[in-house]
């Protein structure tokens, strides 16, 4: 397409971020946060451990969600509220239209260990869901976002400077104050 420098730029960026991220995960080691992505609007469904979609879930994070059979759709495998509380996990994801909004106020999600520590969030998704749904090159904003939640203790960069940086690099988009506070608004931890 002749556009090397282009290519090259973005490139670069996706490099860089996947090399700092793995550098991170290396100091973390053994220290995975035990994590839970749950999908789709009951709150039923999973990214199991090796599916497709959950490849970042299972780099970044211990992901609990161990079954027979893991699906690689973005649906993920549906599970019951009872194998959600065997797993029993430090922290959850939610991906956006999902449960996130109730939960707090649900019964059976408040012997959660991750929903009682107030440690669960929910996935920005504009203009795609950071955790790669669809896979995408998305994916690098869920490493800056999620490694950052995850583990800021290994985290010396500032996440609303990559991630505008992110966005201004592959969308040609100068996000503002308040797009960015709009973006990530259920992004972290209350």
């Amino acid at each position: 397409l002749g556009k090397q420098e282009r290519c090259e730029e973005l490139a670069q960026f996706c490099e860089t971020t996947y090399q700092r991220t793995m550098e991170i995960m290396e100091k973390v080691g053994d220290q995975k946060v035990r994590s839970l992505f749950v999908v789709g609007e009951q709150g039923l469904n999973v990214l199991a451990k090796n599916a497709y979609h959950a490849e970042l879930i299972d780099m970044l994070t211990d992901n609990v969600a161990v079954v027979d059979n893991p699906l690689s759709k973005g649906l993920g495998n549906e599970v019951t509220m009872e194998q959600i509380a065997l797993w029993n996990p430090d922290f959850v994801i939610f991906d956006a239209g999902s449960i996130y909004h109730d939960v707090a106020k649900m019964a059976s999600w408040n012997e959660i260990a991750g929903i009682v520590a107030g440690r669960y969030v929910e996935v920005p998704s504009a203009p795609h869901n950071w955790m790669g749904m669809p896979p995408s090159v998305q994916r690098f904003l869920g490493m800056i976002w999620i490694t950052a939640v995850l583990y800021p203790d290994y985290c010396d960069y500032d996440v609303q400077e990559e991630i505008c940086k992110y966005y201004k690099l592959f969308y040609g988009c100068e996000l503002t104050e308040s797009q960015y506070a709009s973006l990530t608004e259920f992004a972290f931890c209350q």
